[in-house]
Parts: C-alpha cells; sequence; structure tokens
C-alpha cells in the first residue's frame, strides 16, 4: 500500500509541477506526509517500473534537461482514465485529511458514494472468481430478498456504487445492484464463473449512467447550448462520447452516441433554457411533451 501511495504521490506531483530531477522530486517529498526517507535512484527505479505497468502514464528522463517527465500511454490505454482519476481523487483528499480537519469550518463537501464498505468485499470476490452472498432492498418490491451473485463489475453513478452481476438461477441474463442496498455480503465457499464474457466497455455501450436494456442501440443525439452554458458542458460533459462540432460566439452544437432515457432528459432539463435538443426528431418530441407537461402544473 504505501509503494501505491508513493506512486500516486509521484503521478501527481510530476502532472502538476512538470519536469523535475531527482532532487528536486525529494525536495518536495520531504514536505510530504508520506516522507519516511529520501527516494534512492534503485527506489525510484522501481516506482517507475510500477507505474509504468499499472497506470496510464509511464516517467521518461529527459538527457537534455536532466529531469524526469511524466508521459501517457493513450496507445494503450485510449481515453478512459476514470479509474486512476478517481485512484488520484482519492489520493488528494486522503492527503488532505490532517489539514481537512483542522479547518473544518471553512469546508462544505457533498457526500462521498454510498455502499463503499462493499466495494472491498465485491472486488475481492471478483479476484477470487467468487460469488457473493446478500441480502438485497428492491425498491420496486419494496422487499428484503436474499440472493447470490456472480460479480461482474462496478461502476460509480450519482454518488452510488453498482454491481453488474449474475443472479444464480433465477435470471435470464445481467442485473444491476445498487451497494448500499446489499446488506450482510459475504464470498461464498466455492468458485463461481460469469457465464458471459462481456466486458464494461460492450454492457454500458451509449448508456447514460446505469440504466441499460439488453436490445439497447446508440443514437446520435444533437443538442444546442446557448452563452455562457457552453463552458460548463465543455468542462463537464453530459457524457463521455461528446463531441463539439460547431461553435460560435453565441452557441455551441454538441453531438453524442447515446441510448435516450428518462435520466438523460432530467440531465438536459437541468440545463434550463439554455440547452435545446435539436436531433433526432423523436428525442426531441419527447422532451416537448415532458416540457408541456411541466408547465400544466403552473
Amino acid at each position: 500500500m504505501t509503494q501505491l501511495k508513493k506512486c500516486l504521490y509521484l503521478i501527481d506531483l510530476l502532472k502538476r509541477r512538470g519536469a523535475l530531477s531527482l532532487g528536486e522530486i525529494n525536495g518536495c517529498f520531504k514536505r510530504s506526509s508520506l516522507y519516511d526517507r529520501e527516494i534512492t535512484p534503485r527506489t525510484f527505479a522501481r516506482y517507475k517500473d510500477y507505474i509504468a505497468s499499472n497506470f496510464p502514464y509511464y516517467i521518461e528522463y529527459d538527457a537534455r534537461t536532466r529531469k524526469y517527465v511524466l508521459m501517457s500511454d493513450e496507445p494503450l490505454y485510449g481515453e478512459d482514465y476514470s479509474l486512476y482519476n478517481y485512484l488520484l481523487s482519492a489520493y488528494h483528499v486522503e492527503t488532505l485529511t490532517e489539514l481537512a480537519l483542522k479547518h473544518k469550518d471553512k469546508m462544505i463537501v457533498t457526500e462521498m458514494p454510498t455502499g463503499v464498505e462493499n466495494v472491498y468485499t465485491v472486488l475481492e470476490a471478483i479476484d477470487q472468481q467468487k460469488g457473493l452472498e446478500c441480502d438485497y432492498y428492491s425498491f420496486n418490491r419494496k422487499t428484503l430478498k436474499n440472493q447470490t451473485l456472480i460479480p461482474y463489475f462496478l461502476k460509480t453513478w450519482e454518488r452510488r456504487w453498482y454491481l453488474v452481476a449474475e443472479p444464480l438461477n433465477e435470471h435470464h441474463g445481467l442485473a444491476i445492484y445498487a451497494l448500499e442496498r446489499m446488506e450482510n455480503v459475504e464470498l461464498t465457499n466455492t468458485v463461481m464463473l460469469p457465464s458471459n464474457e462481456i466486458t464494461p466497455a460492450e454492457y454500458f455501450n451509449g448508456s447514460y449512467g446505469v440504466n441499460h436494456s439488453d436490445n439497447q442501440r446508440p443514437e446520435t443525439v444533437r443538442v444546442k447550448v446557448y452563452d455562457t452554458q457552453v463552458d460548463y458542458v465543455r468542462s463537464v460533459p453530459i457524457h463521455e462520447s461528446q463531441k463539439e462540432i460547431e461553435t460560435t460566439p453565441a452557441w455551441s452544437i454538441f453531438e453524442y452516441s447515446i441510448v435516450p432515457c428518462f435520466n438523460l432528459y432530467q440531465q438536459l432539463l437541468w440545463h434550463r433554457e439554455k440547452l435545446e435538443i435539436l436531433e433526432p426528431a423523436h428525442v426531441r418530441e419527447e422532451m416537448k411533451e415532458a416540457i408541456k407537461k411541466m408547465l400544466e402544473l403552473y
């Protein structure tokens, strides 16, 4: 765990400060809460290897400046840095602990994703190829039911952890479970292997959040965003497929490959009169009908 934290520290340091010599790295490291001893060239080489093997980054030595530079390994990992960014974010929070407690009256934070207490057990089950036994509460049925699940993968969405899993002997496919509604979670004694080799990217292809149906097909959706709201949409994309395809001083058009769903309409309505759906026609019509029903309430 210490090696992981120190490697996260090195990634964060080189991302923030740019190229640094080993001496400069050690100068910064001495002011860190992780500091126990100076990083020797041999130890630094080990950390470099660990970073290259486990993260979408690698550290390269620039002989001209005699400094180390953090490089991105995009050809290997593509653009999905979400897990690594999450780990870096968690590292930042941990390193803030002492100062945050000292200045707690100067901070307002939102709740962390719920269900996090079950994440480690789920990952253990995946790692050991075991199933999970738990009591699961269904909002739809208002019941608490004992379940045996074969875990596939995890996803965070709107401050919740979700598990995609295969319910044993009672379901034809996969289902999605909110981790905060799982109680008494334990690993099974026997090995349980997934019957499907689907990947998270395939399962959630075009999905908004954790919405999924077996016959879903992503559509090309275009929206026009007005005024200063353009900057917000640019900086916090509505969906990972977002592309800005047309730009003017007054508005921009964004394109998505996405499956229209209730949660997507909610998100688009969040932008109020600053966002207009252009196409496809049926998605534009669906939004129009929703707005009509809202007007009837007023």
